[in-house]
């Protein structure tokens, strides 16, 4: 009898054990192209979802193509975000291509007022580009971003719709304590120009608050070589308003800016456009409000901000 009676306890714990790897199983899969939808992902369903943000760790995304492995499982996952099919065209083809029965497709620009593309920052890589797809700069924007994600995330899980409902709230409240923050910096700084050594990522801020970016290069594309003329320009800038900083861009070499720098006796700073995170930024577990935060604080001595 007591062999019997061990025999089914040890039944009932497997049995137990299957159904709690069937539950992990039966997560939703999520696939994320940008750093600022999976964080907002990340916010607002925190364990109830199987989220893979697929752009590697320290790569720039603007011409990242995702490998046949990753397609294969962006078509066999339940929902995929996406920046806009401006930034990622392979999205386009992936429709085309695909039989994507079950799978969610969401376009988290969709309800954002996009502003179109500063056409003197524009390159040939992006000449069918009409708007600037860094939208998720404006922390308002960020909201109607994750408003979207939610109505998705409900879409796919309403189980778990109480959940997700309560987390967006709260995160859409620090968003706007954020957007505070960002009209506080501008309203309240003796200056309204910057010199940025990057690319014109920053366009939603500069339109929103009057924000004057001035930058070597033109358009988004990382490879592109700024001109002789636009450097002696911006170090005339750089005497005539007395700068005392230049920023640059994430994840690419900031050489244009070390050599603007060095030239003019000016330190330099990275301003963040939170496309992605290197390796030991994801593992210092930044977020997409820490990274905007730390913009604030730099952007705050460099507009002397009383």
């Amino acid at each position: 009898m007591f062999k019997r009676v061990t025999v089914l306890v040890l039944i009932l714990g497997l049995f137990a054990a299957c159904q709690a790897e069937v539950q992990v199983i039966d997560k939703p899969k999520i696939m994320v192209s940008l750093f600022p939808q999976y964080d907002i992902i990340r916010q607002i369903a925190q364990d109830k979802v199987d989220v893979e943000f697929f752009l590697p760790a320290g790569v720039e995304p603007h011409n990242y193509e995702p490998s046949a492995s990753t397609l294969m499982r962006i078509v066999e996952a339940d929902l995929l975000v996406y920046t806009s099919e401006g930034l990622e065209p392979w999205v386009k083809r992936l429709v085309e291509g695909n039989a994507l029965e079950g799978l969610v497709l969401l376009d988290a620009s969709q309800g954002i007022s996009l502003i179109e593309a500063d056409h003197e920052h524009e390159d040939d890589e992006e000449e069918e580009a009409e708007f600037d797809p860094h939208y998720w700069l404006d922390p308002l924007n960020m909201i109607i971003m994750s408003e979207s994600i939610l109505n998705a995330l409900i879409e796919i899980d309403p189980e778990n719709e109480v959940f997700y409902t309560t987390n967006a709230e709260a995160y859409i409240a620090s968003l706007n304590d954020l957007d505070a923050s960002w009209k506080d910096l501008f309203e309240r700084s003796a200056l309204n120009q910057i010199i940025y050594g990057g690319h014109f990522a920053f366009g939603y801020l500069s339109h929103r608050f009057g924000l004057e970016i001035l930058s070597p290069y033109s358009g988004y594309a990382p490879d592109a070589e700024p001109s002789a003329q636009a450097l002696a320009g911006l170090m005339d800038v750089l005497k005539e308003k007395d700068i005392h900083v230049i920023f640059y861009e994430e994840l690419i070499d900031p050489r244009v800016a070390r050599i603007i720098a060095e030239q003019a006796q000016v330190e330099i700073e990275v301003l963040h456009g939170a496309h992605n995170l290197s390796v030991e930024d994801m593992q210092a577990g930044w977020t997409y409000i820490s990274i905007m935060e730390d913009n604030i604080a730099k952007l705050k001595e460099a507009l002397r901000y009383e």
